[in-house]
């Protein structure tokens, strides 16, 4: 097996069965993720993409949880606008979330994209891009430790980039209300809305995902690549790939909206009191949450 480490991803490939593993590996921030960072997770896929020996991709998460979304300190330091300094322009976020995120080269595209059998296994936490990473993929099996969301449902609002893969993949009533309240799913209950395929224990979470990986690389390259393209070109028709065009403007708006003072905003609390503040004041209004687990076990 061969196998490179680079700064945040783990990057390995059995070229005997096939198959191709990304594996996020900062396990000291839950794999908390940078731009940096998802750059690389860009690049990674893009190698599988490419690499006729690969037909299945599966992305995993070291450590305790499959990821816990982009790194909140980042949005905020990002975010901060100091006295006397001029925000970015909202032209230029536009230009950065597509290029980073919901563009052709954005993280979120490139997973939703892959030619190759994608396969999200995971474990813990699967939140904010590691749960749209999830969502872009052609499988997911989980364990029963699993939990679903999007925590910018709460910091920013009801983001509408990927609202259409969403309601395709877990339907239209449990779409708005992971939106509209931000709780997260349990494993068991993603499964039940069919967003998932498969619940298993953690400790056999490996075992069958590889199962399941080694069953799909039976199939001819051509076949499965056909297929995929078969995929998208039914997904372009439903509109996901409108949807993260129109959602991307969306989302740049919702980061420059107003709140109340009664009311929380990542960005506006993170600037207001820091950072850590900020965490602090989200815990403590959503501390009843299913969102607000004391331990990813």
């Amino acid at each position: 097996m061969e196998k490179s480490e680079r700064s945040y991803c783990i990057y390995e490939v059995d070229r005997e069965k096939k198959i191709a593993r990304i594996t996020f590996n900062k396990p000291e921030k839950l794999n908390a993720a940078i731009h940096a960072d998802w750059e690389e997770i860009v690049e990674r896929t893009l190698e599988a993409a490419n690499d006729p020996d690969v037909k299945v991709v599966i992305y995993k998460g070291a450590g305790r949880c499959f990821g816990s979304g982009h790194d909140a300190s980042d949005i905020v330091r990002q975010d901060t606008v100091k006295p006397g300094e001029r925000p970015r322009s909202q032209g230029y976020r536009i230009i950065e979330i597509r290029n980073q995120t919901y563009g052709r080269r954005g993280f979120n595209q490139v997973a939703q994209s892959c030619p190759k059998i994608t396969i999200a296994q995971v474990h813990g936490y699967c939140y904010g891009g590691h749960f749209q990473i999830a969502c872009g993929c052609d499988l997911i099996i989980a364990s029963e430790d699993a939990t679903f969301t999007h925590p910018g449902y709460r910091y920013i609002g009801p983001m509408g980039e990927d609202m259409i893969l969403l309601i395709l993949r877990m339907g239209l009533a449990k779409t708005k209300e992971m939106m509209f309240t931000g709780r997260a799913l349990e494993a068991q209950e993603a499964w039940q809305c069919g967003s998932i395929n498969k619940v298993v224990p953690l400790n056999k979470l490996e075992e069958e995902t590889n199962k399941m990986a080694e069953l799909v690389a039976l199939q001819a390259s051509d076949s499965l690549v056909i297929g995929k393209a078969n995929f998208a070109t039914a997904l372009a028709i439903a509109g996901v790939q409108a949807m993260a065009s129109a959602g991307t403007i969306g989302h740049v708006w919702q980061h420059m909206m107003r709140s109340e003072p009664d009311e929380f905003n990542l960005v506006r609390m993170g600037r207001e009191k820091g950072f850590k503040a900020a965490l602090q004041e989200k815990k403590e209004r959503w501390k009843d949450s299913s969102i607000e687990r004391p331990a990813v076990r």
